[in-house]
């Protein structure tokens, strides 16, 4: 890749930053006379008191050399305006509110101070600039006051803790006499929460990995302790293998707001960065350079190369990134599979065991029988390896918490006193009877052009009703030997026998051989949902069969898929 072609490159993020500085200004409440003068107004018409963060892009915009806004007295002014806001907003304890959710916010405090730590440290050393120097001392009074508030509020979600020892390393670095090394040492006491595989507890790769990754760089740097890297660097290796082939990530494992989410996690971009300077690794600024690209968008890298100018400058050769591979993660219960422009991912404990994407066809299985309580799959027992993953289905009957019941349960009569108030705590004292759990095995396989998926049921009952469901993303068409019709959102179909390919513009996956051994539209007890189109084999257990799904190009001349 040429210099500036689709790389992280300084003067491309100085472009971006100057593109959305008008926007951004134009969103700051300027009018002396409101109480929320000096904040920014948010899409929902609130001033959050925590959008005094964006008083760092605007001093990136007045402390950088190449802004065509370096030392403009208009925009000192309305950083100086953040400033003020702040103090008149923060709550007595030094917080701030996320008025969406938060209020009095230690780690929302940790969010701003993370934002405006490195623009006050950049400030500092702007020699001979009164203005440079009105900076400092403004932001870095709310870093300070908002010190206290910090070590004793506390956090909600784990990558609260390591947001929260980010910005107290950052401003103890900033103000030395600061007593927060007590907090920021019980934090890291608690190790880490990234697995071997390299995923952090959230399993947020569109948002929270993002979130981590920078808090762990940042407080390494201030703290000069290298060890706080090597779980970044586990996890963006993980990252790189959760990517589809347009970039987009893969969100439905994610515990967070993200699940599910479609799109290209530029927020990882600046900790690829940084890694690739910090390691002078290649295969790092080479998935910076296609994250930037792919998102369009290069501007979260810009508090890496504030807070250091070697890389404005410098360069990392950059790796050929691997666009064919089949990795297991066992920890994480995980497998992924890249072939080109098709993808797919196997997952444990989720009842969409398994998930291919090839371009913009994206399609979700989900398996499930009307097998009492049990009948949703939720793969457990994960096995992977390079060429198959194999998920067991155990007919855990998770409706009744009171014990872990398999299968078919009947209660008995007990000798007790049973009413509203104790009904629960005496079901798990009942006697029952019991019928045997229906398993069922999913094993998944990667082959030419595609994946076979091989299904079989063990114990249970004969004559039970089984779906196989295939939801795909509305607005493609779905095309059998004999039917064609407009994929649309709320809508189902059975394939009957044969195969179905179901495309989206050129980009196609196929299905089959159907079964219709019912016309079941809404199982009992399983999870569908409005929002996709479902295509349904249908059958009945005991059942052994092998389902073949394959990905590529659909050629209207040829009238067959392309590799």
């Amino acid at each position: 890749i040429e210099k500036g072609e689709g790389m992280v490159e300084y003067g491309q993020v100085i472009r971006e930053l100057e593109i959305s500085l008008p926007r951004l200004l134009a969103r700051q409440i300027v009018d002396e006379r409101s109480t929320d003068c000096g904040g920014f107004m948010d899409g929902d018409g609130l001033v959050g008191p925590n959008s005094v963060s964006s008083a760092s892009t605007l001093a990136y915009a007045y402390l950088l050399r190449e802004s065509s806004h370096y030392q403009s007295p208009e925009l000192l002014e309305r950083i100086l305006m953040v400033g003020d806001f702040g103090r008149r907003r923060r709550r007595p304890s030094g917080n701030y509110d996320l008025l969406i959710t938060n209020f009095d916010s230690s780690p929302d405090t940790g969010f701003i101070t993370k934002s405006l730590a490195p623009a006050v440290k950049l400030a500092r050393v702007a020699e001979g600039d009164e203005g440079a120097q009105q900076i400092a001392e403004s932001l870095g009074e709310l870093i300070l006051s908002g010190v206290p508030g910090m070590v004793n509020g506390g956090f909600h979600t784990p990558n609260h803790r390591w947001v929260l020892v980010a910005a107290l390393s950052l401003a103890k670095e900033l103000f030395p006499d600061i007593e927060v090394q007590d907090t920021i040492e019980a934090y890291l006491a608690e190790t880490i929460d990234c697995n071997a595989d390299g995923e952090y507890i959230e399993r947020s790769t569109g948002v929270y990995n993002a979130v981590v990754n920078r808090s762990l760089i940042l407080a390494s740097q201030a703290l000069s302790r290298p060890e706080l890297l090597d779980p970044v660097r586990r996890n963006l290796d993980f990252n790189y293998h959760m990517l589809h082939g347009d970039a987009t990530v893969v969100t439905s494992i994610s515990r967070r707001q993200d699940r599910g989410a479609r799109s290209v996690p530029t927020t990882l971009a600046d900790g690829y960065q940084a890694m690739a300077h910090i390691d002078d690794n290649g295969f790092y600024a080479a998935v910076a350079d296609w994250l930037v690209e792919r998102g369009k968008s290069s501007i979260v890298c810009l508090p890496n190369f504030a807070l250091n100018p070697a890389w404005r400058t410098a360069e990392v050769a950059r790796e050929k990134l691997p666009t064919s591979y089949a990795k297991s993660f066992p920890v994480s219960g995980l497998w992924r599979v890249r072939r080109g422009g098709a993808s797919a991912t196997a997952a444990a404990g989720l009842t969409s065991p398994f998930s291919v994407v090839y371009g913009q066809a994206e399609m979700t299985l989900k398996l499930c029988s009307t097998y009492f309580a049990t009948g949703q799959f939720v793969g457990e027992d994960f096995v992977g390896s390079e060429r198959e993953a194999h998920l067991q289905h155990m007919g855990h009957n998770k409706i009744y918490p009171e014990k872990d019941y398999r299968g078919g349960i009947y209660w008995l009569p007990i000798d007790e006193q049973v009413d509203a108030e104790n009904w629960q705590e005496v079901r798990g004292r009942r006697a029952t009877y019991e019928l045997p759990p229906l398993q069922v095995s999913l094993r998944m396989v990667s082959v030419e052009g595609g994946f076979d998926l091989h299904l079989a049921t063990s114990g249970g009952l004969d004559g039970v009703p089984f779906q196989i469901e295939f939801s795909f993303t509305p607005g493609g068409t779905l095309e059998t030997e004999n039917v064609l019709l407009e994929g649309k959102e709320g809508n189902t179909a059975f394939l009957k026998r044969g195969t179905a390919l179901y495309r989206v513009g050129n980009d196609a996956i196929s299905v089959g051989p159907g079964s219709h051994a019912h016309s079941m539209w809404a199982m009992r007890n399983s999870e569908s949902s409005s929002d996709v189109f479902r295509l349904l084999i249908t059958d009945m257990a005991p059942l052994k069969r092998t389902i073949q799904i394959r990905c590529g190009t659909w050629s209207a001349t040829e009238r067959k898929l392309l590799p």
